[in-house]
This record gives C-alpha cells, sequence and structure tokens, in this order.
C-alpha cells in the first residue's frame, strides 16, 4: 500500500470510529472491489493512532444536569453528570454496505427529531415504512453486532448482522432479560441514482423498533420508576420503564403522560393506578419554578382520590433532582390534597412507601444459634431472642409482627408461632411428595406465609393466611420448574423466585394478582443474563435484589450482587473471601448479612459500614447461620 493509501484509509477508519459515536470498533483489514471497480482498503487502526480515534469517536455533548435513575441511585452513583446523549452521524459518501447498516444501527441510538439522522441511512419508501416512534421496542445486544461483507453484488445487496441477544425492552418500557441466545438478522440495501448504497429492508422486527448494544442502550434510555398502588390503596409499587433520552427539559412531562398511561402490561393486573381513565395533561402540561413542579391535569381527575394521585405524582417526580415539590392542578384550579398545602413533596407521603424501616430505624437480624435456637445480632454478640420449641427452626424468617416461621432440618415440614412465645411454634405445613423440599418461608405485609415446595420435576405454591390452613395456589406458572428460593416483596404484589432452567439457576420476577376469592402467581420474567447460577435472594430493597451467585466471569465462586429488578447491570457486593456463602439477608438502608461455612463452621459476615458496601471487606464471626432481617 502507498503511503497516500494509507493515509486514505487511516482517515476513512477515523470517520467509521466516528459513526459508531461512543462504541467499540474493530476495523478488519480486508481488500475488495466495489461494483463500481474501485479498489478499497480497509485497513486496521494501527496503535499509534488509537488516541486519535478514541477522540474522534467520542461525539457526544453535555445536554442538563443530574438524573437519578429511582431511589436506587440515591444510594449509587448519580447517572450522566453531566447528561450525555449520542450525536449522530450521517452517511458519507461511497461508504459500503456495510458501513451503511454499522453507521445506521449506530444512528438509530439518537432520538433527535424523529430519528433524523437515521432516516438518511434508509430509501424514501424504507425511511416512510419505519416507525419507531417516541417510545420502541428495542432489541437489547451484549455488544455492538457483527457485520458481515455483503452476500451479493450488483445493486441490490444484503448485509448479515449477527450478535447475542441480552433482552428485549417493550413498546411500554418494560425490560425482559434473555439467556444469551444468538441472533441473526439482515438488511437490504439498493445503489440509489447517485451510486451510493441505502438500506431498502429492514428486518421485519425492526419495523417498530431498534436494535441496539447495551452501551448504546445505556447512553440512549434510563430507568425510572412509575409508582402505583397495591390493590388495598395502602403502599406503592414501583414499575421500572427504560424512558428514551431526548429533549431533557421535556423529562417532566414525559414522565407524568407515562404516569398517566398506566402501568406496564406485566404489572397492570396487580397494582392500581388512582387516576381516572381520560385523565390527560391540559395546558403547558408540567411547569417547573424554584424547585415546584405544577401538574395540570384535565376534568376526570375530580374523580379521583386526590391523596393517592399526589402520592403517584410525588414520588415518581421526585427522580428528578430539580423538582423538591410537586403543585397539583385539575383544570387550572389549584387543589389541596389531604389538607398539607398546596404544595407537596415525597415526604408527606411516606405512610406509602413499602420500604419505610419495620425496626425504628435500627437493624434488627436474628440467625439461628450454634445450638439452633435464635439469637439477635448486636455488634458482634448473639444474644438469645425467642423461647424454648423454636431450636428446630432453620432458615427462620421474622415477620413485621414478631412472628416466626421455619423449616425443619430435612425441609420438608414448615412451622410457625410467636417469637416471643404468644402461640407454640408448631408445624403448619408438610411437604404432599416424597421428595419435596420447602423453599425458606416469606412472610408478605398482611401476615400471609408463602413457601414453595419443590421436587426434582417440578413445585407447587403454598400459602399459610394469618388464620387458618394453608392452601395450595392454584395459578402457579413455574409448576413445571424446580425452585430454589421465593421470596415475596414488602409491597405484597411482586416476587422474586430463583428457578432451575436446564443447567442454569436463573433470577424471575413474578406478580401476584388477587381477585376477590382467587390468587394467581406468574408473568414470571427474567432480570439478568449476566447471573447464571444463583444461590439465595432477598428483597435488599423495593428496586434491587440482594443475591448470592455466579457469573460467566466468576463461575469458580458464590459471591453476592445487587441485582436491579428493572434489569440495569448487577454490582458486586463487598471485598475479601466469604468461605462457602449459603444464604443471604437484606432490608431497606441496613446492611447486606450472609450466612457462610468457613472452615467447617457456620459464620456470619457482615461488613463494616453501607458508605463503602461496594468495596467494603467482609468480616465474619462463628456465631451462627441463617441470618435474617424482619421481612
Amino acid at each position: 500500500m502507498t503511503v497516500r493509501g494509507t493515509v486514505r484509509a487511516t482517515a476513512k477508519a477515523m470517520t467509521r470510529v466516528t459513526a459508531r459515536a461512543m462504541t467499540r470498533v474493530t476495523v478488519r483489514a480486508t481488500t475488495r472491489v466495489t461494483t463500481g471497480g474501485t479498489a478499497r482498503v480497509r485497513t486496521r487502526v494501527l496503535a499509534g493512532v488509537t488516541a486519535l480515534l478514541c477522540l474522534a469517536g467520542c461525539a457526544s455533548v453535555p445536554s442538563g444536569g443530574r438524573v437519578m435513575s429511582g431511589r436506587s441511585a440515591e444510594r449509587a452513583e448519580p447517572i450522566s453528570d453531566p447528561y450525555v446523549r449520542i450525536v449522530p452521524v450521517r452517511p458519507r459518501h461511497n461508504w459500503a454496505p456495510e458501513d451503511i447498516v454499522t453507521g445506521f444501527l449506530t444512528a438509530s441510538g439518537a432520538f433527535n427529531d424523529d430519528h433524523e439522522v437515521a432516516r438518511e441511512y434508509l430509501t424514501p419508501q424504507t425511511s416512510a415504512a419505519w416507525k419507531p416512534g417516541a417510545r420502541p421496542q428495542v432489541i437489547v445486544l451484549q455488544s455492538v453486532p457483527s457485520v458481515s461483507p455483503p452476500r451479493a453484488g450488483g445493486a441490490e445487496t444484503t448485509v448479515e448482522v449477527n450478535a447475542t441477544r441480552l433482552g428485549y425492552i417493550g413498546s411500554d418500557g418494560q425490560y425482559t432479560a434473555e439467556t444469551g441466545t444468538l441472533y441473526t438478522t439482515s438488511f437490504g440495501l439498493t445503489q440509489d441514482s447517485a451510486r451510493q448504497w441505502r438500506i431498502s429492508r429492514i428486518p421485519t422486527e425492526l419495523q417498530n423498533g431498534l436494535m441496539l448494544a447495551k452501551g448504546d442502550v445505556d447512553r440512549a434510555f434510563r430507568v425510572f420508576n412509575l409508582y402505583f398502588f397495591e390493590p388495598g390503596g395502602g403502599v406503592l409499587v414501583p414499575n421500572g420503564i427504560h424512558l428514551p433520552l431526548g429533549n431533557r427539559q421535556d423529562l417532566p412531562r414525559q414522565l407524568v403522560q407515562a404516569l398517566l398511561a398506566g402501568p406496564t402490561g406485566w404489572l397492570r393486573p396487580a397494582v392500581r393506578s388512582h387516576f381516572p381513565a381520560g385523565t390527560r395533561l391540559v395546558g403547558d402540561g408540567v411547569s417547573i419554578a424554584d424547585g415546584v413542579a405544577t401538574v395540570d391535569l384535565s376534568a376526570p381527575a375530580r374523580r379521583g382520590d386526590l391523596q393517592r394521585m399526589a402520592a403517584q405524582l410525588g414520588w415518581t417526580l421526585r427522580q428528578l433532582p430539580e423538582i423538591r415539590g410537586v403543585k397539583l392542578r385539575i383544570d387550572g384550579e389549584t387543589v389541596d390534597p389531604g389538607g398539607l398545602g398546596a404544595v407537596q413533596t415525597a415526604e408527606d407521603w411516606t405512610r406509602f412507601d413499602s420500604d419505610t424501616p419495620r425496626s425504628g430505624g435500627e437493624e434488627t437480624i436474628y440467625l439461628r444459634g450454634p445450638d439452633g435456637r435464635p439469637r439477635q445480632l448486636l455488634d458482634a454478640a448473639a444474644v438469645p431472642a425467642g423461647t424454648t420449641g423454636q431450636d428446630r427452626l432453620h432458615r427462620p424468617s421474622l415477620s413485621p409482627d414478631r412472628r416466626i416461621a421455619g423449616l425443619d432440618s430435612a425441609g420438608d415440614t414448615l412451622y410457625s408461632g410467636d417469637l416471643t412465645g404468644g402461640t407454640p411454634v408448631r408445624a403448619v405445613l408438610d411437604a404432599e411428595h416424597e421428595d419435596g423440599t420447602f423453599t425458606p418461608p416469606s412472610w408478605d405485609r398482611r401476615g400471609g406465609l408463602w413457601t414453595v415446595e419443590s421436587r426434582r420435576d417440578g413445585s407447587t405454591l403454598w400459602m399459610v393466611p394469618r388464620s387458618g390452613a394453608a392452601v395450595r395456589v392454584q395459578t402457579w406458572d413455574l409448576s413445571s420448574h424446580r425452585v430454589l428460593a421465593f421470596r415475596v416483596a414488602r409491597d405484597g404484589v411482586r416476587v422474586a423466585a430463583i428457578v432451575q432452567i436446564g443447567d442454569e439457576r436463573q433470577i424471575r420476577l413474578g406478580r401476584i394478582v388477587q381477585r376477590s376469592e382467587t390468587v394467581a402467581v406468574g408473568d414470571f420474567l427474567p432480570i439478568s443474563a449476566e447471573l447464571v447460577d444463583a444461590v439465595d435472594l432477598a428483597w435488599n430493597d423495593s428496586d434491587t435484589l440482594a443475591v448470592l451467585g455466579k457469573t460467566k466471569a466468576t463461575a469458580t465462586q458464590v459471591t453476592p450482587y445487587l441485582v436491579p429488578v428493572s434489569g440495569n447491570g448487577i454490582t458486586a457486593v463487598g471485598s475479601g473471601s466469604l468461605g462457602e456463602a449459603r444464604s443471604i439477608t437484606a432490608a431497606p438502608g441496613s446492611r447486606i448479612v450472609i450466612g457462610a461455612e468457613i472452615n467447617g463452621e457456620s459464620s456470619i459476615c457482615r461488613q463494616s459500614t453501607l458508605r463503602d458496601w461496594r468495596f467494603d471487606e467482609w468480616k465474619c464471626d462463628s456465631l451462627g447461620s441463617d441470618p435474617t432481617y424482619w421481612n
């Protein structure tokens, strides 16, 4: 290759990196002849120009202040400070078909003006038919897809795209994880009158959506919670959605519109919105002045529960740092929900928070002592708690009103009673099947006790009501699977389970739907493709699970992770050795606690502080096993 050819190839490689704005690119060394007969060289970028190419690829600009993704972000790092978005690159002259496809996939992650730049990669007819909309469906890929050279010559050709699918975002913003399935599709291209390649056929699954690498999704979307009530109206239930980043100043209006549209299809049957049908934004919709968002709703809102509507708005909008309070108007008239004044904050509605500490704000940890009796963990000591007769309980669980439940040593009998001895501990359920064993029991907010009887070829879900005998849940979507753990969220609506799927133990998120005398537990969604072998789990807070498990990168050791139920990336917790970690417990605003086997002794492992939970070393003491917080 001549020096001039090298310079041209390097310049073209730099342009391609720019087209892959903010994503990683591999420029392969191949030589081929285009249909026009002009020799064209693609060269691997030399290490000496890597820094220059990185600068060319960082086509992003700040466009606002800090945004926090839900309440979980308050205990993590702020997202995008400053706010960053992708600046798409228009197609260049004489780009090859594979470059056009790569450029289109990248540009489609920018939502400006209905994907104006991405449409320049399409023929006019294809552009008119492509309708991703403001809330598109998205195929989420593990990384930037591999785009193969064309399979045909002439003025028409086909380009194949290969990638690993991580999940899918529906048009309602609901994320569903997938287990790293291989994905192959193709684009059709044709040359226009200027002999420039343009995409003439988009895959059917992308007619109303996008295909983005996980990194591009992280830049183009944010996860926000919409808040709805459990059917009884007692607590709020977060509904995480992926919302595209467009105009930052328009985000408050987008959030309120999404809230008025109602829950995602997955959660809708299990929760209630207190905005009456037909309620919409009027006038300017949402205006912000001095930290107060004024929300003006249409007349149908007068029929709703003002307090609960205000609570839904307050909790949803508090995720934006510029909003400290909400003023509710109906048809231009300011209303005062609950006699709290014209402006309310989320703190005015803390009674609806399912994460409110149950123990006066102090950590209250119980465990099974070396003698089998329940003990309360105080600093580095475990003091006796409970009464005689509770020494038979393994994997104990405590309700908010100080009832205790647990299993026998074989795991095939469920016991329940009062921790303080008011009602003696007694057997409330025996396994129906000879090979059946129960998952550790889990309490719901109404005092119901849940457990799954799991066997080799399936499972049965049982619920023991506050008063009465155990009942089998008839509608149970995991009946054909083995279940290793099952936990009811503190809102009483969502459940998390570890399910045996083939050789993997996957984390699934389900919902409880209660209608009159019937209960259905199902529609389980996988929420993480990163953990492949989960051992135990607990609800850390309303947004996050604490999970013991392995990833493909750490397949030899079980370690603790925080797993957002929204589908965001998982985060490892702590450092140092845990021995053989067996159980985990967590509570809002409290330290994660792990039960482990270390050198043949049952140990309880904690961190010294919440402040550095990602890096703080685990401290383990031989105090017992099976730690648990109040549910």
